[in-house]
């Protein structure tokens, strides 16, 4: 098939460690698909990034696509708004290219006019973009009209239009090829790839942007397609891998199909995978196959024990259902953590040592506690907390609260009840736990905050590998890599 144009595809995301873009490696297949060359840029590994975007746009591309998967790093101790860097990028590509720019990815999809509107672009892909954006690139190419495209938000008239996203049938969209991102470079300098099962969250989290940004049902992809990902992976020597999902085991059916055909495909004793979960469901037979698919870690968002709490978070689960999680990860010899969320409405001094006390209980590997809950909009968290007022005036409210009316910076809920210096107290409740890692700033070992954690780098490169809480706790208790 003759080339219908050169595409490039840019990843801006500078953080260290480097978190694998997955989605350029599926633009990719479905561009190659349709008759297009692409080309890649990725900054995460660029010493000069001036000098490459310079040389790679004068290579005049049709169509300049770049991913947005952090628009901050969601820590109240750091409020890094990543992208800032993302904008300058984009300046930079302009000043060398009329060439139309896109963005599109999981972080910008939160905010598809704010994002676009920021970094100053005429067009984006909000969600999913493997179909739109080769029906914009066809389009472009052929002088067409493309305003009516699924998922499309364009500038016209000086104002945004925001199209509603496109969904796929991924067991008729078969997307598994891996060919234009250095995944063994990821695995090299990151400690792990990613790979997803499904697209979509069912969750009812009251706070949570994922159902914003990838849609409130669930698609799952076909368990064969998954493994033949996988399989493609291993055999450029890569395997640590980590999903992608918002949370692996909803539905808990489809998480059993994948692991039995991982088992059946007999890549389970050679794939070391992690998984991001809720801790329901959670069945035992669940357990016991993602132990011998070869999942060697699980990351469950538990968020508080607190009934009342969970219940302005939008949680379904008990501190029993979290104990019972516990009690399978421990009886299937899983590393596991528990992820908390400190400061939501309600919180208080009490509530915070009701909750450590659980985990202590509860034993997992690790517990990372996040202070503050970051406000985004298109959530029933923000709505219920305008009654408070986001203003200057609200005690509750940490960040851009000015001046921010889209909440596209930085912005955080962190309960005055707690008082004036709450990471003080939560430090003296785990009393030096190692158990306990804390969202803030520094190389500290018990940092949980993942954007550019200098521990974390010099852990991979000297042989680390895994999920990021796995290697800061092997490092903590002295295991080799």
């Amino acid at each position: 098939m003759p080339s219908k144009g050169k595409v490039l595809l840019i990843n801006p995301n500078r953080m260290k460690p480097p978190v694998t873009p997955v989605a350029l490696d599926h633009l990719d297949q479905s561009l190659r698909a349709a008759g297009f060359q692409v080309e890649l840029l990725d900054l995460a590994f660029s010493t000069e990034v001036a000098a490459d975007v310079r040389r790679a746009v004068r290579r005049r591309p049709l169509l300049v696509g770049m991913t947005v998967r952090n628009v901050d790093d969601s820590y109240l101790a750091s409020m890094d708004f990543c992208l800032k860097d993302t904008k300058r990028i984009v300046n930079l590509v302009k000043s060398e290219t009329d060439a139309p720019i896109v963005l599109g990815g999981v972080g910008y999809s939160i905010f598809p006019v704010a994002a676009a509107k920021y970094c100053g672009v005429d067009m984006a892909i909000q969600g999913e973009g493997e179909i739109p954006f080769v029906l914009l690139a066809e389009r472009i190419r052929n002088r067409e009209n493309w305003g009516g495209l699924p998922g499309l938000v364009y500038r016209c008239d000086g104002l945004y239009v925001a199209n509603p996203p496109y969904r796929h049938d991924l067991s008729k969209t078969s997307l598994w090829e891996r060919r234009l991102v250095d995944n063994r470079r990821y695995l090299r300098e990151g400690g792990m790839v990613g790979f997803e099962t499904k697209r979509g969250c069912l969750g009812s989290c009251t706070y949570c942007a994922d159902p914003v940004a990838r849609g409130r049902t669930v698609v799952v992809k076909p368990p064969k397609d998954i493994v033949r990902e996988l399989k493609g992976l291993l055999a450029e020597g890569i395997d640590h891998f980590h999903t992608c999902d918002s949370e692996f085991n909803m539905p808990a059916w489809h998480a059993e199909e994948v692991c039995r055909e991982m088992i059946r495909a007999g890549i389970s004793n050679r794939a070391r995978w992690y998984a991001y979960a809720v801790p329901v469901p959670f069945p035992e037979n669940l357990a016991r196959l993602m132990k011998k698919a070869g999942c060697v870690g699980i990351d469950f968002g538990v968020d508080h024990v607190d009934p009342r709490i969970l219940r302005t978070l939008g949680r379904v689960h008990t501190e029993s259902d979290v104990l019972n999680t516990a009690r399978l990860c421990h009886k299937y010899g899983f590393p596991f953590m528990f992820d908390l969320i400190i400061g939501a409405p309600g919180e208080d001094r009490a509530t915070v040592r009701e909750v450590i006390e659980a985990m202590k209980r509860a034993n997992p590997s690790r517990v990372g506690l996040s202070i503050g809950v970051r406000v985004y909009p298109r959530t029933a968290f923000v709505r219920h907390i305008m009654g408070e007022g986001i203003t200057p005036s609200n005690p509750n409210l940490r960040g851009a609260v000015e001046d921010n009316p889209d909440l596209l910076k930085p912005i955080f809920y962190l309960s005055a009840k707690l008082g004036e210096k709450p990471q003080e107290y939560i430090r003296e409740l785990v009393a030096g736990d190692p158990r306990f890692l804390i969202g803030e700033t520094g190389d500290a070992a018990e940092n949980y905050n993942y954007n550019d954690n200098s521990a974390l780098v010099q852990a991979i490169k000297a042989g680390y590998r895994g999920a990021f809480w796995d290697i800061m706790r092997r490092v903590e208790e002295g295991i080799a890599p």
